[in-house]
């Protein structure tokens, strides 16, 4: 394996792991506005909806851990590779700065809710936006 396909996986890791983490939110909102809604008549819907929500806020906080160490990982190599990019840096600053206030609400603050918690959504939104201006000028 060649060190540019290995720092392709990394970003690939990273990539798919902050999707699962990020599916958190909108699992969350859907269930709210659509899922809460639906009648008794659909419970087999709104029970099979569940577990797979279930499913995915348990693993959010391991899959921002997985996605952080990958980019961190990605980014160790391709610096020492001198295969670098601004959007890169960019992109892993962000993501950083996402688990940082993930750590800090989850395990410090510990209260799911506040400000901190805006500012999470928000970057981590920010991110996709990162990411992509990231994989359209690499």
């Amino acid at each position: 394996m060649q060190i540019r396909d290995l720092i392709d996986l990394l970003g690939w890791v990273t990539a798919i792991s902050f999707g699962i983490a990020i599916l958190n939110y909108f699992v969350k909102y859907i269930n709210k506005k659509y899922i809460n809604k639906l009648g008794k008549d659909k419970k087999q819907i709104v029970d099979f909806y569940r577990k797979i929500m279930k499913l995915i806020v348990k693993n959010h906080k391991l899959a921002g851990a997985i996605a952080v160490f990958s980019v961190l990982t990605h980014f160790f190599i391709a610096f020492s590779n001198n295969i670098i990019s601004i959007t890169g840096i960019i992109a892993a600053c962000l993501m950083a700065v996402i688990f940082l206030l993930g750590f800090y609400g989850a395990f410090i603050n510990k209260n799911y809710k506040g400000m901190w918690l805006k500012v999470h959504r928000v970057i981590a939104f920010a991110l996709i936006i990162a990411v992509f201006i990231h994989l359209l000028l690499k």
